[in-house]
């Protein structure tokens, strides 16, 4: 008996990867703002394309993936050829090493964002605050209007919870990431 291929709507592979391929674009053009505008562009192509894509996560995930990497790199040669017009400069392309970095990069990001969704809301908001804003600790208990023992209390606390939700590997290769 041949299982039934899962199915995903649109919106299920936009929670799934859309903070991921948001990091991984960003490794590569370092803008914010281009970076969302490319994963969205690579889900509209997805839905257009839908038909013609094996319908199981790898083949998704590898699609989009390869969607974001190839509308980036269109991106910084579009960017480059406009400087090199102003300026006389060759334009600088990302080696494949770094493009494989920057896509680990997203992967682990994407795994943390995850992991935060499922701690409580103070802990997951400190965190965020804290370690993607790089804010200091009496910001945010300025900011959320309680005491600095509690951020602390809060940062340990979600600590604990994600070293329960993560993998050591990837928790190994967060601490660069959030102490940088």
């Amino acid at each position: 008996m041949k299982n039934k291929p899962e199915t995903f709507t649109v919106e299920e592979l936009f929670d799934r990867y859309y903070i991921r391929l948001c990091e991984f674009a960003y490794r590569i053009v370092s803008c914010r703002e281009t970076s969302r505008d490319l994963v969205q562009d690579a889900f509209v192509v997805l839905m257009e394309n839908r038909c013609n894509i094996k319908q199981d996560t790898h083949a998704i995930k590898s699609y989009l993936y390869s969607t974001v990497k190839h509308a980036a790199l269109n991106s910084i040669r579009r960017h480059s050829i406009i400087d090199r017009i102003h300026r006389q400069n060759q334009p600088q392309v990302m080696e494949e090493a770094e493009i494989t970095h920057a896509m680990i990069h997203a992967e682990i990001l994407g795994e943390l964002h995850a992991a935060l969704e499922t701690l409580p809301k103070g802990c997951a908001e400190v965190c965020k605050m804290a370690y993607f804003e790089g804010k200091k600790n009496q910001e945010i208990a300025d900011a959320i209007g309680v005491s600095i023992n509690t951020i602390k209390t809060q940062k340990q606390r979600a600590i604990a919870l994600l070293r329960n939700k993560i993998s050591q590997q990837t928790m190994i290769l967060l601490i660069p990431i959030l102490l940088r």
